[in-house]
């Protein structure tokens, strides 16, 4: 099947319904008004937690993301959004608040594009923090590049979110996601036989069917089918035929939650579970995911990119606070609004480090100071340095369900990606991670 591209996604999500037809497993709603749960805001630490609402000059960021076209990203700007309101009520930068907003580019690289031109060109834009954009970073980082702009994004998709100079994900992506599920099967003896499920898009499927590909080979595990579909599919018995056809011990799915949904409800029809070990990326990381997808797949494994979303942790147990407090009720509460959540602390706590003026370049120059940022949400420190790729967080836990709820299988464990060895010379060689 010819691969399908960035624009030619577009087209082809705009027909289909599936996005809508599972919306449950995220969230359809860009809006970031306070509408949280019982949570006592003036309980929360956030920033210079002095409970003081901000009224100084505003410090004006931004994001990107994609929140509409048939894929919604949006809980990372969305827990973005909610810490940063608790910071502005609780002293903001030393008595000036934050003015964030994010903006959807539909899934249109050429909207990504304009709206990164516009953020590059707006000189009082001082960074991009909780960007998760499904397929723009290329076009995005070009703009940054040339303006000095610099992003903590929250969740990288493609490939060009980790080999970009000006931006750096707090997630670990699709890719490493994948390959830590295949090292947690081999070590459980279950990846005799392994058949991986993707997206057909540039960029994404095929540079994250490369990694496992080029995992088993070096591991001598034997991949015995892979199908990368096209994002707009909906009749899944071909695929499954496929599956069945190939006899695997175990179906690793890189696909958004709501297809990975709809590719289980249709296996669940032909009672198709047996004795697969059937997993996906932290797509599927999310606390609704296993009442949505029933009973019939307790035991079903996902990666977690970042901690459990139940667990203790003082970081973990402030972004449930912040998000009942300050976020839509209805908005996920999954590993991706974990990561907005951490990439808008890391970058208020910048802030507040900071001496004398704030803006663009003094912001860009904290940005790149950032190494050695230890959170109870991440498996190793988190950092960003001057480089042509980003990737820090390449140590991930897998979780499985059982009761409707994901519980940890497998705690942290770093990714045996090869393509991450340069960036793990460099983190080491330059100091990054203590």
């Amino acid at each position: 099947m010819k691969a399908i591209t960035a624009r030619g996604i577009l087209s082809l999500v705009a027909a289909t319904a599936l996005a809508v037809s599972l919306s449950a497993c995220v969230s359809e709603s860009t809006d970031t008004g306070n509408a949280g749960g019982n949570t006592e805001k003036s309980d929360l630490a956030c920033g210079l937690a002095n409970g003081e609402a901000a009224s100084g000059a505003p410090i004006k960021v931004g994001a990107i993301a994609t929140a509409s076209g048939g894929v919604d990203f949006s809980s990372s700007p969305i827990a973005a959004q909610a810490y940063f309101d608790c910071v502005n009520d609780n002293g903001g930068i030393n008595g000036r608040p934050i003015e964030y907003s994010y903006q959807d580019d539909a899934l249109d690289p050429t909207k990504t594009a304009q709206l990164a031109a516009g953020y590059a060109a707006d000189d009082s834009v001082v960074a991009l923090v909780g960007d998760a954009t499904f397929i723009g970073c290329d076009v995005a980082n070009a703009e940054y590049a040339k303006a000095g702009l610099y992003s903590i994004t929250g969740v990288g998709v493609p490939q060009a979110c980790f080999n970009s100079s000006n931006i750096a994900p707090i997630n670990a992506g699709p890719r490493n996601s994948a390959i830590s599920i295949l090292q947690y099967l081999q070590s459980e003896g279950l990846a005799d036989r392994v058949f991986q499920v993707g997206l057909n898009t540039q960029g994404n499927g095929d540079w994250v069917a490369a990694g496992i590909d080029e995992y088993a080979a070096a591991n001598g595990i034997d991949i015995v089918g892979s199908e990368l579909s096209d994002p707009t599919e909906s009749n899944w018995l071909p695929l499954l035929q496929k599956i069945k056809d190939a006899n695997p011990t175990a179906v690793i799915i890189a696909d958004p939650g709501p297809i990975t949904a709809a590719i289980l409800a249709a296996a669940e029809q032909q009672d198709m579970r047996g004795d697969i070990t059937w997993s996906c990326t932290a797509s599927c990381y999310d606390a609704q995911f296993g009442q949505q997808i029933g009973s019939y797949w307790d035991g079903f494994i996902a990666n977690s990119e970042l901690e459990l979303v139940d667990a203790d942790g003082t970081d973990n147990e402030l972004w449930k606070s912040v998000m009942d407090a300050y976020a839509p009720s209805d908005a996920p509460r999954d590993t991706f609004s974990q990561a907005g959540f951490l990439s808008a602390k890391i970058f208020t706590e910048t802030l507040l480090g900071m001496s004398g003026d704030i803006s663009r370049d003094t912001v860009s120059q904290a940005m790149l100071g950032i190494s050695n940022y230890s959170s109870d949400l991440l498996c190793a420190p988190w950092y960003y340095g001057e480089a042509d790729a980003h990737n820090a967080n390449h140590a991930t836990r897998e979780a499985h369900i059982q009761d409707g709820v994901y519980v940890e299988l497998a705690g942290c464990e770093n990714v045996n990606d090869p393509s991450l060895d340069e960036i793990v010379q460099r983190e080491q060689s330059e100091g990054l991670v203590g």
